[in-house]
């Protein structure tokens, strides 16, 4: 866009309009500040590891879409370089037995992998309903 911008310059500089090599130079200087400051917040955020929340959201949609999953207990999503890495506790029902605990582990990965753009890699933690994570009361299953 700049380049057509230069263009359209010398153009009007060859019709005779003096206006028009300072007007598209301050035009493409201000495309440039604000491509320099986008550039410069998506690299601020990402060093302070920073997420878009709506990709937070996505995650947490596609580990209730698992029908075994009772509750997503705790995401957190990371960037390493240009690829993001999920860790994720979910609850499932203390009656899985460890077989089918694991595909359901393997299966809200599969979900994950295709609702999150740019996830590379994903750690799934299924608790039974029993024994949450986070130290809550036992809840019976329902």
């Amino acid at each position: 866009m700049t380049s057509l911008a230069v263009l359209l310059s010398v153009g009007g500089a060859a019709l005779g309009w003096n206006w028009a090599d300072p007007v598209v130079g301050l035009l493409i200087t201000a495309a440039i500040v604000a491509v320099t400051w986008t550039a410069a917040r998506q690299v601020l955020d990402r060093l302070m590891d920073a997420v878009d929340p709506a990709l937070v959201d996505r995650a947490e949609a596609a580990l209730r879409s698992v029908a075994e999953v009772r509750a997503v207990d705790g995401i957190r999503l990371r960037w390493i370089g240009h690829a993001l890495h999920a860790e994720v506790e979910v609850t499932i029902a203390d009656s899985l037995s460890l077989r089918l605990a694991h595909e359901v582990a393997h299966e809200a990965e599969h979900r994950l992998r295709h609702a999150v753009p740019r996830l590379s890699a994903a750690t799934v933690h299924a608790y039974p309903r029993s024994a949450p994570p986070d130290g809550r009361p036992n809840q019976p299953e329902p």
